[in-house]
């Protein structure tokens, strides 16, 4: 007997084999079993013959759904959830998102291992369903995909941040926020929740460095992108989305994506607008603002040839601006929520930025960038404040370029993976009295600025460290001070002192709160 003939008969066996009693009932013609034989062997050559790959451990995933933990149903933080799953699998392990792996990274090391000496593999982004829309299949900057094109936006972007930063603006900006700010609070006559005057400091600093310009507290605009902001901050905190774990759902949206959608574009129309009116009056020989830098870098990259207009057009003009005002608005007023109530909840701490600043800069003169170097203990503040608060607590999550490993496991080609933020900055392994609130972690026996600590990583690192870092420390840094120099802030009389995280499985924020401010004299 011919090997051929050895094989039709194995099949034939196993054909019977698997329809059983079925098999009699089918027909026998050529046709008939070849069809068959060729779906058996196709989907066993591929269960026999497809690379197989030691993925890390990890818990119990249900079928299609994948792991519990990320259902809308679980309010627990992701971060916090998987540092306790971190304890029992080790630094690394595996979750699934529906059919799809998750590798969460939990301890610097590896998380050094990934996104340091092995940066060109895990630089990617998810291509998750739920941002394909509003990042325009993934060409932005936060979305994209790692390439040419995407490095190319970067660096824009970075120099136009880089430009506003060496100019001396953010001095004019910051200043001009604070004050207008601190006039609005102090209009209140009882206790207020601080989010929405916090909203109207980064809001002006950063329209005023990307569009040039500034708004009093209430003016329509304002209050309409204070919502569309709000409504992103709210969509996306709402946990993980039924699209991207479901692809049938994706047939029948929720109204939790529609809404998702609705107010992403709303913030990227308010960006497209403000383009386009630079866009009319653009002065080569007159930049004045991150727009301006923008579509001077377009100008140049198209001189450079009509090949790289396809690498940044209008649409990635758009999606640079949507990028940093967004970003920049939404992290930085969550960081700014908690700074205001751990500094009211601990008045020593904000006596002790109050003389340093006096020391530093007097009552009359707001802080400058001139000065940060000699405002050490609020710079160590505002660390304190990112490390205990940490508002993004797994960051953006990555996809790995190629197949790769991590810590001895193998990690497939487009696979998702979190570093857990969260569980680097909140593990009692790495901090001493991980639970306090304590500024004094980041200072040297001098009282100067110790190196930083390698667990403190709220803005990532690598080649996807966050854009607006250069920014936000800096900005953070003068808002607080400067805040501090003009009003002394107290809870709620009361009510008693709530400094907890709230349960939320995106995001990292405290329960809501109220304040009353004094002027100081």
């Amino acid at each position: 007997m011919t090997l051929t003939e050895l094989l039709e008969n194995f099949y034939d066996e196993l054909i019977r084999f698997i329809l059983d009693d079925v098999y009699k009932y089918i027909p026998k013609s050529l046709i008939t079993r070849s069809l068959l034989i060729g779906a058996v062997t196709g989907t066993l050559g591929y269960l026999f013959f497809k690379k197989r790959y030691r993925l890390p451990p990890g818990p119990f995933a249900l079928p299609l759904i994948g792991s519990p933990q990320f259902l809308s149903s679980s309010k627990e933080n992701l971060g916090r959830v998987f540092h306790k799953i971190s304890k029992k699998y080790g630094p690394v392990f595996t979750v699934y998102l529906g059919l799809y792996p998750v590798i969460v990274l939990n301890r610097i090391d590896v998380i050094n291992e990934a996104i340091l000496k092995k940066a060109a593999h895990y630089s990617d982004r998810i291509a998750r369903y739920s941002v394909q829309k509003p990042s325009y299949n993934g060409q932005d900057i936060a979305f994209g995909r790692y390439g040419t094109a995407w490095k190319l936006r970067r660096k824009i972007a970075s120099r136009g941040i880089r430009l506003f930063m060496v100019s001396g603006a953010i001095n004019i900006k910051i200043e001009q926020a604070v004050s207008e700010t601190v006039r609005a609070m102090m209009m209140e006559t009882e206790p207020f929740d601080p989010m929405p005057f916090l909203y109207f400091t980064t809001v002006n600093i950063l329209a005023g460095m990307c569009f040039g310009t500034s708004y009093k507290y209430k003016d329509k605009e304002f209050l309409h992108i204070m919502g569309s902001l709000q409504a992103v901050a709210e969509s996306m905190s709402g946990g993980i989305l039924i699209e991207d774990i479901l692809p049938p759902m994706r047939l029948f949206p929720s109204k939790k994506l529609l809404d998702f959608y609705k107010s992403f574009d709303e913030v990227f129309q308010y960006a497209d607008k403000h383009m386009k009116d630079h866009r009319r009056n653009f002065q080569p020989d007159n930049i004045s603002d991150l727009t301006d830098n923008v579509l001077l870098a377009q100008k140049e990259v198209e001189t450079e040839g009509k090949d790289n207009m396809a690498e940044f057009n209008d649409l990635h003009v758009t999606l640079t601006l949507f990028d940093v005002f967004l970003a920049g608005n939404d992290t930085s007023r969550q960081t700014l929520y908690w700074a205001v109530l751990l500094i009211a909840a601990h008045p020593d701490i904000q006596t002790k930025i109050q003389q340093e600043v006096d020391s530093v800069c007097g009552r009359e003169r707001y802080p400058c960038m001139s000065d940060r170097e000699k405002l050490s203990y609020t710079d160590a503040v505002l660390h304190e404040v990112m490390r205990y608060g940490t508002v993004t607590p797994l960051g953006v999550p990555r996809n790995t370029s190629c197949d790769t490993t991590i810590a001895g496991y193998d990690v497939p080609e487009g696979t998702t993976v979190f570093i857990n933020q969260w569980a680097i900055m909140n593990d009692p392994d790495n901090w001493q009295d991980v639970d306090k609130f304590k500024p004094e972690r980041f200072l040297d026996e001098d009282g100067k600025m110790a190196p930083k600590p390698e667990n403190w990583l709220p803005f990532g690192a690598g080649r996807r460290v966050c854009l607006g870092e250069p920014l936000a420390k800096p900005e953070l840094h003068l808002i607080i001070a400067s805040l501090c120099q003009r009003v002394h802030i107290s809870l709620e009389p009361g009510v008693p002192v709530n400094i907890k995280a709230k349960d939320d499985q995106i995001v990292n924020l405290p329960n809501p709160y109220k304040i009353t401010i004094k002027e100081r004299n």
